[in-house]
């Protein structure tokens, strides 16, 4: 039944009637409905098409890797209730996320952390207390990452961020000196899903979306370029970048030695 139908079937319900068809959630009760929320998360995959629980949870299983099974409830439209049997691997999915399934995002609310880099940003805001105000202007910052020596010097800042998955993400950020002069900062995300090029929201393409009008992507408002590489994969990939030189000056070395 459908929440409005719900409120205008109660309007005609008298207090009497009210009170006598009323359950206590108090005490004992309401402790061991909070021990039973405390081991759970609730997550809508966030895709048009329908999940198979099935294929759902092979995949997370895989991935997760939890010291205990995790129980997993379709409850319809998308959205699906994980019961964790243990609190450790629990904390660790939250910390480690955001989670994926076929690119397409599962939040646990309407809001979702991600590691945001902000690129492009002047030297003299290169402060953790300036970077978390940069931050706060996409959502509430959880963490500014820092180097070694706890310095956010680099060729961008990375905060995690608290990010609202209902609105469209923020690509770019103004920084306004004192002489009223606006600088604009890139912002970028990590293990960003599949998203809309068109009006930049989670949850479907830009095909399926009602302000899509035809229009070829490189003219969207959104694109690719909104992924960042994780700290992980630019590694990878500069050692990916080291072994290719590195086999390219062998041959050349190898060439100039048979012309010898």
């Amino acid at each position: 039944m459908a929440t409005e139908e719900l409120v205008r079937r109660c309007k005609s319900i008298s207090l009497e009637e009210a009170e006598e068809n009323k359950f206590s959630f108090k005490g004992k009760i309401k402790e061991k409905g909070i021990q039973v929320a405390a081991g759970c998360l609730i997550g809508k995959v966030l895709q048009t098409r329908g999940v198979n629980t099935e294929v759902l949870r092979i995949a997370l299983t895989q991935v997760w890797q939890t010291r205990k099974e995790v129980k997993i409830e379709n409850m319809g439209d998308n959205i699906f209730i994980f019961k964790f049997g243990d609190e450790v691997d629990k904390r660790r999915i939250i910390a480690g996320g955001p989670w994926h399934f076929n690119q397409a995002l599962i939040p646990n609310s309407s809001h979702t952390t991600f590691w945001a880099q902000i690129k492009n940003v002047p030297i003299m805001c290169m402060d953790k207390e300036i970077c978390k105000g940069i931050g706060e202007l996409i959502r509430r910052v959880e963490e500014v990452d820092t180097n070694r020596t706890r310095d956010v010097i680099g060729q961008a800042i990375r905060l995690r961020i608290s990010v609202d998955i209902t609105k469209p993400l923020k690509k770019i950020l103004f920084i306004e000196t004192e002489e009223k002069k606006k600088i604009p900062v890139a912002v970028e995300y990590e293990k960003l899903p599949d998203f809309c090029y068109c009006c930049g929201c989670l949850g479907h393409s830009y095909k399926e979306c009602t302000k899509y009008k035809g229009q070829p992507t490189k003219e969207l408002d959104y694109g690719p370029w909104l992924k960042a590489l994780t700290w992980g994969e630019k590694m990878k990939q500069n050692r990916t970048r080291e072994q290719w030189s590195t086999r390219m000056s062998r041959g050349d070395k190898m060439k100039s030695q048979d012309h010898s």
